[in-house]
């Protein structure tokens, strides 16, 4: 514009619109640009395992992560007592499971007292930064209540790296309960096992919307490695070839931090209690708490690894020991595993001391929390031993939109509480005429044990060991041979569950069906009959199918960790 001439207001505004327009256009260009990018990008996910234990509980969630390369790049870092020879060098299981482990760091202090753990926490503390900056990931995957899973929240939360924490939430004994509530504060998104632990994270301020509720990551392993058919062999090669399933015992104790002191007398107290009962026993070394030291010298003075009814270990492959522990007589201790894993098989526990102290529990463990003399852990085994408890039941799951409906306390598609007859038989939940109480494999092993002791069982073709229990498979084989009895417990086995089908039908009509488990070849063709005999015509051409995957529940679980995790919303 020359000098001395009018300016033109209007010009000017109309041009400043339409630069603004295009600015604005362009910026929204860029940044759907930017977002189709990252959405491009593999989500790169770091599991940093430091024990045995937590492998175990890792390892499904990185067999997930691993089977979507298109999706995540999974970086392993391996520290804790993984590297120490003392304790099994077990980071070469990890090796073995075709896993490859980018970083390895020595982060364990020698000793054996309170002051060695803090100095291993710092020694992590020290070397953790370098490699999270070096693999920049995404997501930290962190398990548990260990001191050296406290050093890596708090490293990942001072470096602004997001932590997905797993197993947060639980209560227990000792220091352990301090460092997992401190790691659930540290953490961005939680992965919980069971509704109290969510409702212990909501009360500890932590956001709902952050914690999902995805049941214990090992479990379904767990029970899928039940059905294994070498277990003998198993048992064999680490107990002796005379040692039968359910004839032994398996001891797992870990030292109690804030009384390292009671704890090892506890130890010695129990092992007296062993030499006793006079059983074959798998003792496994205790952690490398503050006193295992001390433990192991206990172990040592009364002649264990040289007793003709002890195998002394440091470490058993994860797969082997599920079948040590599925097929025994008793696990005693306080080790975790016995107040969870083991419920999965009915293995009947015996707890003492307090480290698991708060934990939810099944009807399988027996609390000795005042285990303060020989005679009261001697009666324990004497109480537990050779029993089963039972673990099979009925459970089921509604997907609408690629979600699972959870319903608002978390109860949604509780199929086996589905009441399908007002006198039927008592159900575990207190009520009557359940599915479960119908169609489970407890319930059908309470029918196989009722007509076995009414000698309606057996068939031609068909015997029972003396020291075998009577279980669903004699029945379903006996209803094979044409026993008439049988027959009839599954045909109303399968009738119930096939109601309770009929019932979700007609309330949500489904598109699909799926069964799954150990039982549900034998309910296909029962349910269908049902489903086409009592549903409306509208619902009738449902599809039924059975799931033809190894551990359907296991992967289901997985993918809802994996979507939660790594959802963006912009």
């Amino acid at each position: 514009m020359m000098p001395g001439h009018a300016r033109n207001p209007h010009s000017v505004q109309v041009r400043n619109t339409h630069e603004l327009y295009y600015l604005r256009t362009q910026k929204a260009q860029q940044k759907m640009e930017r977002s189709e990018k990252r959405l491009k990008e593999r989500l790169r996910v770091c599991v940093a395992t430091c024990n045995r234990a937590d492998y175990s509980k890792l390892a499904p969630i990185m067999f997930g992560i691993k089977s979507h390369p298109e999706i995540f790049d999974l970086e392993v870092v391996v520290l804790g007592s993984h590297l120490i020879d003392d304790y099994g060098n077990t980071f070469r299981m990890i090796e073995q499971d075709e896993f490859d482990i980018g970083s390895k760091l020595h982060t364990i202090v020698r000793g054996e007292d309170e002051a060695a753990m803090v100095e291993s926490v710092g020694l992590a503390l020290v070397k953790l930064p370098d490699v999270l900056q070096r693999l920049a990931p995404d997501i930290l995957l962190v398990h548990g209540d260990r001191f050296d899973a406290l050093a890596l929240a708090t490293a990942a939360a001072l470096m602004n790296i997001r932590i997905l924490h797993l197993e947060g939430g639980e209560v227990s004994g000792t220091i352990d309960d301090s460092i997992r509530h401190a790691i659930s504060k540290l953490a961005h998104y939680h992965a919980v096992c069971t509704r109290s632990a969510e409702r212990h994270l909501i009360s500890m301020c932590e956001d709902h919307s952050h914690i999902l509720l995805a049941g214990c990551p090992s479990y379904d392993r767990l029970l899928s490695a039940h059905q294994r058919d070498d277990y003998t062999d198993i048992i064999k090669s680490w107990l002796g070839d005379d040692v039968k399933e359910q004839d032994y015992i398996v001891a797992l104790q870990h030292p109690v931090t804030t009384d390292i002191k009671n704890s090892i007398k506890i130890y010695e107290l129990m092992l007296d209690a062993l030499i006793s009962f006079n059983k074959k026993t798998l003792v496994l070394f205790p952690n490398i708490d503050a006193g295992s030291k001390e433990m192991v010298r206990v172990m040592r003075r009364k002649g264990i690894e040289q007793h003709p009814n002890f195998r002394a270990v440091k470490h058993v492959p994860f797969d082997q020991f599920i079948q040590l522990v599925a097929h025994a007589g008793c696990m005693i201790g306080n080790s975790s595993c016995g107040v969870r894993e083991a419920g999965a098989f009915g293995t009947p526990v015996i707890n003492l001391g307090t480290r698991q102290t708060g934990r939810e529990t099944g009807e399988n463990v027996l609390h000795v929390r005042d285990a303060d003399t020989h005679n009261k852990i001697y009666h324990a085994l004497e109480l537990q031993f050779g029993k089963r408890y039972p673990c099979t039941r009925i459970g089921g799951g509604i997907i609408q939109h690629n979600e699972l409906i959870h319903g608002s306390a978390f109860c949604a598609a509780e199929l086996g509480h589905i009441v399908v007859s007002l006198e039927g038989p008592e159900c575990m939940c207190g009520s009557h005429g359940c599915i479960e109480a119908y169609s489970s494999g407890l319930a059908l092993q309470r029918e196989a044990k009722r007509l076995h002791d009414e000698d309606l069982l057996l068939v031609e073709g068909m015997t029972v060991n003396n020291k075998e229990q009577v279980n669903a498979i004699h029945l379903i084989n006996a209803a094979h041979l044409g026993n008439s009895k049988a027959e009839s417990v599954l045909h109303t086995a399968g009738t119930a569950l096939g109601l309770g089908i009929v019932n979700i039908l007609h309330m949500i009509n489904p598109s699909l069906v799926i069964l799954s488990g150990v039982l549900a070849a034998h309910y296909e063709n029962p349910v269908r009959q049902v489903i086409s005999q009592r549903a409306l015509l509208s619902a009738q051409g449902t599809k039924v199918m059975v799931s033809e995957l190894e551990d359907p529940a296991l992967l289901g679980a997985a993918s809802m960790v994996l979507d939660y995790t790594t959802r963006r919303t912009y």
